[in-house]
């Protein structure tokens, strides 16, 4: 019986080891692949994929406004149909974004920070 519990142990071990390895991309190569400014890394593992997406150009920041203004100049802002966040991190006050193109329009309360981001 001991035999038979090593060899199922053995096993066990080996079909959780099978699934891991490096990276492995979907367009060739090895270890990832840049896909509009990020990389995509891919591994498989026992439990499935693992897809990850890194985007070192991130849209996102922080400003403060100035008389409850602000513009942030980004040419990652392409037009008025652009999908932004803004969050007042300073107050619980409203917060109007308008995206343009090269730029996003900020409106709130006084001096407030606020916090954006452009979704993709």
């Amino acid at each position: 019986m001991h035999r038979d519990a090593l060899v199922a142990v053995c096993a066990l071990v080996g079909l959780l080891v099978t699934g891991c390895g490096p990276p492995r991309s979907n367009g060739g190569g090895s270890g990832g692949s840049i896909l509009s400014g990020g990389t995509n890394l891919n591994a498989a593992s026992f439990f499935g994929a693992a897809n990850i997406h890194v985007d070192p150009a991130q849209c996102a920041g922080r400003i403060a406004l100035t008389q409850g203004e602000a513009t942030v100049h980004d040419n990652c802002f392409t037009g008025d149909t652009n999908v932004v966040l803004c969050t007042d991190a300073t107050s619980a006050s409203a917060v109007k974004c308008t995206p343009a193109a090269g730029a996003l329009n900020i409106a709130g309360n006084a001096n407030d920070m606020i916090s954006y981001a452009r979704l993709r």
